[in-house]
């Protein structure tokens, strides 16, 4: 290890394709930790949204919960789990109901029956790097890309 390293050091052409290859991993490893994000944003603000739509279109009541990195949908009648997401970026909810935190109950009328705060929340979605992403539901049940307003917009 230490004569390759002599190798390296010595040589002026390996010395750059060294520092290339480092540097290009470096870039590779940022650009695949940004798609990490963007590839958990649509499927979970497509299961938000779909299980809106079901709620009022069948006047259902569904509750999405949100447990580490999963999120877990079940049937409010009888408890039942519909569907289940794993989100490896989910960092923050910031979804608080009467039926406890970190849980989004829509009806066929919205989420508002439900929501502590009278206008929804949100949830953050981030790469280990920082790169984020935000989901904000309102007490409607409307699933929009961006941040939920601040506690005193209430």
């Amino acid at each position: 290890m230490i004569h390759l390293w002599k190798i390296i050091t010595n040589s002026p052409v390996l010395r750059v394709i060294v520092l290339f290859l480092f540097f290009s991993g470096m870039g590779i490893f940022a650009l695949w930790d940004c798609t990490r994000v963007d590839e958990n944003f649509p499927p979970l603000k497509t299961l938000l949204t779909d299980n809106r739509y079901r709620a009022v279109k069948n006047n259902e009541t569904q509750a999405v919960w949100f447990v580490d990195k999963q999120v877990i949908v079940t049937d409010r009648k009888t408890g039942k789990a519909i569907k289940s997401l794993n989100v490896q970026t989910l960092d923050q909810v910031n979804y608080d109901t009467t039926l406890g935190d970190g849980i989004i109950v829509f009806d066929g009328h919205g989420t508002s029956a439900y929501n502590k705060r009278i206008h929804g929340g949100g949830f953050r979605l981030e790469s280990w790097l920082g790169f984020q992403k935000n989901i904000a539901v309102n007490c409607t049940g409307l699933v929009t890309e961006g941040v939920y307003p601040a506690e005193g917009g209430q």
